[in-house]
């Protein structure tokens, strides 16, 4: 590839950026239920902070380290697609954070953060592949 010092770029500029807006929704989500676990009593109080741990949990845990040792693994050879693969991870983690950690129609956050973390690295992902199908393409013609 010949711009790869740019889609590292690219790469590394959006997958902070993900993680940067992840993170804070985590923190703001989780400051709102506990500002608001003071407040509310009974049916209000339907979305809390709450541990919990079952067999999807174990589930979606083996997926996720299966997963991220295989990428780990094969980190440069992956490249330019490593990093989207990484922040479809990051989703897991973000849907496996909030399926643990809260109770109630808050879970949906998270899998609102999963689904946008796998747009965009699908996005990232198919944009690199039509583009190294066009450079091959050229390269062919050449």
């Amino acid at each position: 590839m010949k711009n790869k010092n740019t889609l590292k770029m690219v790469n590394w500029v959006i997958f902070i950026l993900v993680m940067f807006v992840g993170a804070v929704t985590v923190i703001l989500t989780v400051y709102e239920l506990n500002i608001r676990a003071l407040t509310t009593f009974g049916e209000e109080a339907q979305s809390r902070m709450e541990f919990r741990w079952g067999f999807l949990h174990t589930i979606i845990s083996i997926a996720i380290l299966v997963i991220s040792t295989s990428l780990a693994i094969g980190w440069k050879r992956l490249f330019p697609f490593n990093v989207p693969i990484a922040i479809i991870m990051a989703g897991f983690c973000y849907e496996l954070f909030f399926l643990t950690f809260t109770v109630g129609w808050v879970g949906i956050q998270g899998m609102v953060g999963f689904f946008i973390a796998f747009l965009i690295g699908m996005i990232l992902i198919i944009s690199y592949f039509v583009s190294n199908l066009i450079e091959r393409s050229k390269n062919i013609k050449a």
